[in-house]
């Protein structure tokens, strides 16, 4: 079925998963009971859990399909027909990076406070190889990478630069959500890019003969 829009409608599933994440991000897990999703996504509680076995289970598929995707976020990092200089597609990561924790600490700090559903969590993570880790696997291999090409100091720590990087991201979404404020009161992007240029001596980025990166 379609909308007016020629849009295909949306499925009772996705309104499910799109309340969720409204309800999340507005009142935490523990206020995003079962019968405020429902009454969010227009369904009868017991439709809940025609797709979902239990509300756990609810809150991990929202983790895994409603985030913004981490290959989504990488998809350009890598990608060696693009014409953007490797600094400017890091950078273009690290504004995806800082959209997908704005997005994700609400609900990972409701799921890393409940024992039973961090286990259930990590364990989907590992079967289907999806989740936060995904972004510091993508970060260290461009800069392996970059490494093997030159472009990365001798000495540096891929894993080490791929761990400051996602730092700079998490803390960015962090001081926004608490204080309203973001570091130096510069917006995602240019904080981005101060971020590549700040890590560019460990990056390889070489200066030319007229000072500039």
């Amino acid at each position: 079925m379609r909308h007016r829009s020629g849009k295909p409608a949306k499925t009772t599933r996705d309104r499910i998963l799109d309340a969720a994440l409204k309800l999340v991000a507005r009142r935490g897990i523990a206020g995003a009971t079962t019968k405020r999703i429902a009454d969010e996504a227009g369904v009868a509680e017991g439709s809940l859990y025609k797709h979902f076995a239990d509300k756990p289970d609810l809150l991990i598929a929202l983790v895994l399909e409603r985030l913004p995707s981490i290959r989504e976020v990488f998809g350009k990092l890598d990608d060696p027909s693009s014409e953007r200089a490797p600094a400017e597609r890091l950078s273009a990561a690290l504004i995806g990076m800082i959209d997908f924790y704005a997005q994700a600490q609400p609900i990972m700090a409701g799921i890393s406070s409940d024992p039973d559903l961090l286990r259930l969590c990590r364990q989907r993570f590992s079967d289907t190889d999806q989740g936060p880790h995904r972004a510091h696997e993508k970060l260290a291999e461009f800069i392996r990478q970059g490494h093997g090409r030159g472009r990365v100091r001798q000495g540096a720590s891929p894993d080490v630069l791929a761990s400051l990087l996602i730092g700079a991201c998490t803390e960015f979404a962090l001081l926004a959500r608490l204080t309203g404020k973001t570091p130096g009161d510069m917006n995602k992007a240019d904080y981005a890019k101060v971020v590549v240029a700040t890590l560019s001596p460990l990056l390889g980025r070489k200066r030319t003969a007229a000072g500039r990166n």
